[in-house]
């Protein structure tokens, strides 16, 4: 994580891929299972109509089976196109990002309570989602975040303001166990300040990342010769 924090998001383009490819591949999954589903009921009519004692077990249970499995279909790709949807607005926000500063280093992230406090503290009018993205260089560390189309950069933190960056154990919510970053710094007006966020283990992901050697690794990386305390 710390060599290759991220991958330059490609474009759709690269491989002949447009955004409407998740909804085209919905689309195809369920006019296959309609397909399955009418061909069963006209071999259904069509066996009652030319043999009517005929035992029909098979059709019930052929008919429960196909209907349990293009129910799951149904749900496998709805959830797959809403991730591949997060994936989408996290790279055009990276794009967004690196056309301002292609040397930053992006880390996919999800707010705490914490943060959102002190957004509204600083900035009444914004209101943080559940996917943000901290754009680390070499100066200065910003938090940025897709507002519609517009990348918007809501919190810049000087390097050189920095004090101490570490972990701290938190609850997201949910039964849920992460752990969140701690960017420990001092405003312009000399005031000490705490920036907290939990990291996404991928863009375009709502998997947080606990305690471990990838979160260890950033913290390590984040503070190396970037503490002025």
């Amino acid at each position: 994580m710390a060599r290759h924090p991220d991958r330059a998001p490609r474009r759709d383009g690269a491989r002949g891929r447009g955004p409407a490819d998740p909804v085209r591949r919905l689309m195809v999954v369920r006019w296959v299972i309609v397909a399955v589903w009418l061909a069963l009921l006209v071999s259904r009519v069509l066996v009652v109509a030319l043999a009517p004692h005929t035992d029909l077990s098979f059709f019930a249970i052929a008919e429960a089976v196909s209907i349990a499995l293009g129910v799951a279909l149904i749900v496998v790709a709805v959830v797959r196109a809403q991730t591949i949807r997060r994936r989408r607005q996290d790279e055009a926000l990276a794009l967004a990002i690196r056309r301002i500063d292609p040397t930053v280093w992006l880390v996919p992230a999800a707010p705490t309570a914490e943060l959102r406090a002190a957004m509204e503290e600083l900035r009444a009018e914004v209101s943080l989602g559940e996917r943000v993205t901290w754009a680390f260089g070499a100066t200065e560390a910003s938090l940025w975040e897709l507002d519609e189309r517009r990348a918007t950069r809501l919190l810049v933190i000087r390097w050189s303001r920095m004090v101490h960056v570490g972990l701290e154990d938190r609850t997201p919510g949910e039964g849920r166990r992460a752990c969140a970053v701690a960017l420990h710094y001092v405003r312009m007006d000399d005031s000490p300040a705490v920036a907290t966020f939990f990291v996404r283990a991928a863009p375009g992901s709502k998997r947080l990342l606990g305690r471990g050697p990838k979160l260890e690794r950033l913290v390590v990386d984040l503070a190396r010769e970037r503490i002025v305390s």
